[in-house]
């Protein structure tokens, strides 16, 4: 009896897109406020103060000018490389789907739909990529290097979470 019944609705539903297929959807995301990317220079600098300050004042980082610079251009670095991880994915993932080459694939990664700077699986991003990457290049500069990775995770939480809250408030949208 449930065969028949599967069988049924799926010889229906193929019915159905077979006499109805012109189907009307609204499908196109509009930005009722600015983009996004208008914010992302704000962003970046907030994140980048935030992770910098954080790590410099709260996990006993030695005090000297070439260790600071040092783990302020390897907070640069992680940060960018867990920024365009994600984009990396949806490029890929585009340029199966449009068959297009990779710059243009690059680009669409960027413009299309309603995709905010911070996504759901970024914070699974910023967590394996940048922790990793900053706490074994600075650890050494360090006294307490679990308070130093636990200082990591916890202001890359934070920046994670403040910039989803800020972008979401500022910036909305709809289908």
């Amino acid at each position: 009896m449930l065969d028949s019944f599967w069988g049924s609705f799926i010889i229906g539903l193929s019915n159905l897109t077979f006499f109805y297929p012109n189907v009307l959807a609204n499908s196109s995301w509009q930005w009722l406020t600015s983009n996004p990317k208008d914010f992302l220079p704000i962003a970046v600098i907030l994140t980048l103060a935030i992770e910098f300050i954080g790590v410099l004042y709260f996990s006993t980082l030695e005090k000297n000018w070439i260790v600071w610079l040092k783990a302020i251009g390897i907070i640069v670095a992680a940060n960018l490389l867990s920024f365009v991880f994600p984009y990396v994915f949806r490029m890929a993932e585009l340029q199966s789907f449009y068959g297009a080459e990779w710059a243009e694939a690059w680009n669409l990664a960027f413009s299309t739909g309603p995709y905010y700077i911070i996504l759901y699986g970024y914070l699974t991003f910023t967590t394996l990529i940048e922790v990793p990457i900053v706490y074994y290049t600075i650890k050494k500069h360090t006294t307490n290097p679990k308070r130093l990775v636990w200082t990591i995770i916890i202001v890359n939480c934070l920046t994670t979470a403040l910039v989803a809250i800020i972008e979401r408030t500022l910036y909305y949208g709809q289908w």
